[in-house]
């Protein structure tokens, strides 16, 4: 027979298994055995469960998510947990709203048909990219436009526009025609007539053509000028800037380069994300039932800008 304290040097048993060592004694060879196979079962499925647990915490931190953790900045990403220092930040000051087509009030009783070619222009890491759509605006009135007057179903080469509560009509740009209409040199408007009488029309007088210009620094405490670059085929032009508090606009000659708005208009439009926009003005007027008919094609280009 032989005790535990006789098996404990060749098999490291802790003392916990050989406190009482001439009292506990091992009958047979069989007994012995299970007894130190026991104890090797244990040891083997501690370092086991010990191994599992560093396996585990070594994947727990490997695995946390690197990015911004601001929620203030423009890049917050919410499913990060270890900030790494990229978070950005937009300019002080609050954001413009997106300008809106022009739209012209004449006198007395007047259809305004506007086909309307947007180029806007953003600032990438990679550079400048270009984002062309082609929609439409429609208005008829008969009060030199106090209110408008619904035409029924009013289409632009074939495409149906949507009446607003105010009996305006817009074509709407969405996620099936993200580019909106294609326009050619060729405009056609067709109304169903309501209150406005049925039409149909045309104009051939294209698109002016407007250049990428350089928007170079806005700020609210000097004068800003726009310089347009090249604008081919324009009746006019019309300049514009927007901010968080207000916009300042101009139509000059289609011959004018550029404008500069002074420093007291610009000191009221406020400091933030705002846009800068040339639009080039294209006016086919038609009369049709002994009412005028303005066939109004634009070109607009549009780029975000910071306003200091």
């Amino acid at each position: 027979m032989r005790n535990i304290a006789s098996l404990n040097q060749k098999y490291c048993i802790p003392k916990q298994f050989n406190s009482n060592p001439s009292n506990v004694v091992l009958d047979t060879t069989l007994e012995r055995h299970k007894f130190v196979q026991n104890y090797l079962n244990m040891k083997k499925t501690t370092f086991l469960l010990a191994s599992i647990g560093l396996v585990m915490g070594m994947g727990f931190t490997s695995c946390k998510k690197e990015g911004c953790t601001d929620s203030t900045a423009t890049n917050y990403n919410e499913s990060a947990t270890k900030d790494d220092g990229s978070c950005e930040y937009g300019p002080a000051g609050g954001t413009a709203t997106a300008p809106q087509p022009f739209t012209p009030n004449f006198s007395g009783e007047y259809a305004a048909l506007i086909a309307i070619k947007t180029i806007t222009t953003t600032s990438t890491p990679i550079g400048p990219v270009d984002f062309e759509a082609g929609t439409a605006v429609a208005a008829f009135s008969t009060n030199s436009g106090s209110s408008f007057v619904g035409a029924g179903t009013v289409s632009v080469n074939s495409n149906n526009l949507t009446a607003q509560t105010n009996n305006s009509y817009v074509y709407q740009i969405g996620q099936s025609n993200p580019n909106g209409i294609s326009f050619s040199s060729n405009v056609d408007w067709a109304g169903t007539g309501s209150t406005w009488n049925a039409f149909t029309t045309n104009t051939t007088q294209g698109f002016s053509a407007i250049s990428d210009f350089s928007s170079g620094t806005v700020s609210t405490s000097s004068a800003y000028t726009i310089n347009s670059g090249s604008v081919a085929n324009a009746d006019s032009i019309l300049y514009g800037v927007y901010g968080p508090n207000g916009s300042k606009t101009i139509i000059v000659g289609g011959s004018n380069t550029s404008h500069t708005f002074t420093a007291a208009e610009m000191s009221t439009i406020g400091a933030g994300s705002g846009f800068v926009q040339v639009v080039g003005l294209n006016y086919d007027q038609q009369v049709i039932g002994a009412k005028d008919y303005w066939l109004i094609n634009e070109t607009v280009r549009t780029k975000s800008v910071t306003i200091n």
